[in-house]
């Protein structure tokens, strides 16, 4: 028998061990960094363990355009935005009635005994002659000129601030949508990237074990066996990025829904 049939006949034998012993052994749970500290991969929320990794993610989530009417709806920066338009909106509706400042109305009443109050002058004449028992009302006008001159200006400034107002909320409802469909699509890439450094870090490690097999049988060199111990090392250092940037974009998504992911699970 060939030396390159051994090679193949031993490579399907450990595939077959390995995939017995997978349901008999362990496998080492991983450490993920949760923002604070690193943390077993296993204790993450448990409403991100109710999605499937091993299936397609946009097959257990609701489509995008579900997820952005939510996020319209529950953003607290549009939020502020609608409360800024209204502050703009009372604004006018205030400004039209401030030319009212300069109507005062007055009313006074009286009573007592019913005499006649007089005014004298050096010569005896009398200059005024009231009673002192009654009552009186009337109003005054006073409108100052900036309101004939300066108020259409003003009034079109508070109409563009209106307009400033709208359009911004316009942009910054915009700028959420954008944030949320690229955190929704780097969300579901994550999960495509974690399974693709999933399968390579499997690939090394048996390549690993393969490799210390025929190192045993002086086959290939130690160097050669350090070599692929290496690559190994950076499968498993790159799937540990993959996992940390899929919980990043997870709870980054969720942050600008404003809901948790699991409520949108199909």
């Amino acid at each position: 028998m060939s030396i390159f049939l051994k090679g193949v006949l031993t490579f399907f034998a450990l595939m077959i061990c390995n995939g017995l012993l997978l349901g008999q052994t362990e496998k080492k749970d991983s450490l993920v960094w949760n923002g604070s500290k690193y943390v077993p991969f296993s204790s993450i929320p448990v409403d991100t363990i109710l999605f499937d990794f091993d299936k397609d993610l946009s097959l257990q989530i609701q489509p995008i355009d579900s997820i952005l009417k939510y996020a319209l709806l529950y953003s607290p920066t549009l939020k502020f935005e609608d409360a800024a338009i209204q502050k703009s909106m009372y604004n006018l509706k205030y400004t039209r009635f401030l030319w009212m400042n300069g109507i005062t109305g007055f009313y006074n009443y009286s009573f007592g005994n019913q005499t006649n109050l007089n005014s004298i002058d050096n010569n005896s004449a009398i200059l005024n002659n009231s009673l002192g028992l009654g009552y009186r009302y009337g109003f005054n006008v006073v409108i100052p000129l900036t309101e004939f001159f300066g108020r259409p200006n003003r009034m079109k400034q508070l109409r563009a601030e209106n307009q400033m107002a709208i359009h911004n909320r316009e942009l910054q409802q915009i700028e959420v949508e954008q944030r949320v469909i690229s955190a929704y699509f780097n969300l579901l890439n994550a999960q495509k990237q974690m399974k693709i450094k999933e399968q390579d870090t499997e690939s090394a490690r048996l390549t690993v074990e393969i490799a210390m097999i025929e190192m045993r049988r002086g086959k290939i060199r130690p160097s050669d066996l350090s070599r692929l111990k290496n690559v190994h090392a950076l499968a498993e250092s790159s799937l540990e990025m993959s996992r940390r940037d899929f919980m990043i974009y997870y709870y980054q998504l969720e942050s600008l829904v404003g809901r948790k992911l699991s409520k949108f699970k199909k």
